[in-house]
């Protein structure tokens, strides 16, 4: 009976309310602070950050209550600026609360260095993997008589003999000098006229031939070159020694291809034999 009584009396009733009332603050003083700390509404489109240098950057995160923090620097890219960004995330257009941290990724302020791995003494296939898997460029090939067949006497940079000591900023072309035994064989003068420039590398590079003067008609751009001219001439014959070297001209005007090859050997050889 005291019990009913009491939850019936003013006193009971009072507290009730004040209880009800203190929960109600809490509530509604939580809500403020969780809208406040969350900045409910309140969005910002990130802008598009390319290009713009790191004060830039500053400038226009700073106006717009947004932050960044610079990630590692990527690749370089030479004829971007330097320290000029090249991605972000978020990305742009995206919408963030303000305070975001902007994260960037910059250009750096030139190529990576990177260690020359040690070729000399490798086999050349060897030798062109560890070059490319470092992110180094296989330049001009060059074969030199020497007892180890198609193994790399020299690499150079530049015309400078390298060692494995070295560093050279990453992308760096390296030409390699190569043995090719000390045999005398002698070779045909492949045929090189009408052939894409890598293709005519390649095949003088399988022969152990050396490229020699190398003729590129201004504006020429080599991805899409033929040769046009080539000395010496082919030949059905062999008459030049491995090692040799082949002086090629390039051009892209296709009113210059030549004939093709199989005309070419016929008269060739027709002409050798009306010398016999």
């Amino acid at each position: 009976m005291n019990f009913i009584k009491f939850l019936t009396s003013k006193t009971f009733v009072i507290q009730l309310l004040i209880f009800f009332v203190l929960v109600f603050l809490f509530i509604f003083g939580f809500l403020r602070w969780a809208n406040y700390y969350t900045l409910h509404g309140k969005e910002i489109k990130v802008p598009d950050l390319s290009g713009y240098s790191l004060s830039e950057v500053e400038d226009i995160l700073q106006k717009l209550e947004l932050k960044f923090v610079v990630l590692d620097s990527s690749e370089y890219y030479p004829d971007k600026p330097i320290f000029s960004v090249l991605s972000q995330y978020p990305a742009p257009e995206a919408l963030v609360k303000p305070g975001k941290i902007i994260k960037l990724t910059i250009n750096p302020s030139g190529p990576r260095l990177v260690k020359v791995p040690n070729l000399v003494e490798r086999s050349r296939k060897r030798a062109v993997y560890d070059l490319e898997s470092k992110g180094f460029k296989v330049g001009k090939i060059t074969f030199i008589p020497y007892i180890g067949k198609d193994m790399v006497v020299a690499a150079q940079h530049m015309g400078r003999e390298l060692t494995s000591n070295d560093y050279l900023p990453k992308g760096s072309v390296i030409d390699l000098v190569v043995g090719m035994g000390l045999d005398s064989e002698l070779l045909e003068v492949p045929y090189l006229l009408g052939k894409n420039f890598t293709t005519a590398r390649q095949i003088l590079s399988q022969l152990e031939l050396n490229i020699g003067y190398l003729n590129i008609e201004p504006g020429t751009d080599t991805s899409r070159a033929f040769v046009y001219r080539q000395e010496p001439m082919p030949t059905i014959k062999k008459t030049i020694f491995k090692g040799s070297e082949i002086s090629i001209w390039l051009t892209s005007d296709y009113n210059k291809m030549p004939m093709d090859s199989l005309s070419y050997f016929s008269i060739q050889q027709n002409h050798e034999e009306m010398d016999f």
